[in-house]
């Protein structure tokens, strides 16, 4: 018994040493002394504002191109659907006897498997602007979106973008 009653007594101590350390081991320390002030907000220059408004126009241009780029091929991609429809009405009507009405389909399904190569061409070739357009605008939001600037920096540099295109405007 009085070895049990040791042991408690032990293990006591342990654990009141431990609570003890645990109580003082919210101190962190790294070897590097404090800093006594924080690094302050750290503003875009004007240089950059410059770029990323450039970046962002030029973007913005890119994004309309590929906007008249899609509506042409949705506009194409219409007519190819109306002409599937009517080759699908004429093939119901068709006059499976009659040789001249059969060359004269099978002349439409040939016209009509090109409009179709030429949609599907189509759009592989808008592919890749999409994609580099894409890449592009991550990248300038990687870049530009969490700029912090001042206010009369922005100003400043919107003014010069309206003067710059102010003097290169056609009379």
């Amino acid at each position: 018994m009085p070895a049990l009653h040791a042991l408690r007594a032990a293990t006591l101590a342990l654990a009141v040493t431990l609570l003890a350390g645990a109580v003082h081991a919210t101190t962190v320390k790294t070897g590097k002394p404090a800093d006594p002030q924080a690094p302050g907000k750290v503003y875009a220059t004007r240089d950059q504002l410059r770029d990323c408004l450039m970046t962002e126009a030029g973007l913005t241009d890119r994004f309309r191109a590929i906007e008249a780029s899609n509506a042409r091929h949705e506009k194409l991609f219409d007519q190819v659907e109306a002409e599937s429809n009517r080759l699908n009405k004429l093939q119901d009507e068709l006059d499976h006897d009659s040789a001249t009405s059969v060359q004269a389909f099978n002349a439409l399904v040939k016209e009509h498997n090109q409009h179709v190569k030429q949609l599907n061409q189509d759009a592989i070739d808008s592919r890749p602007a999409a994609d580099a357009y894409n890449a592009d605008m991550s990248a300038f939001n990687r870049r530009c979106s969490g700029l912090r600037y001042r206010v009369e920096d922005m100003e400043a540099v919107t003014a010069e973008r309206k003067r710059a295109a102010a003097a290169s405007a056609p009379l």
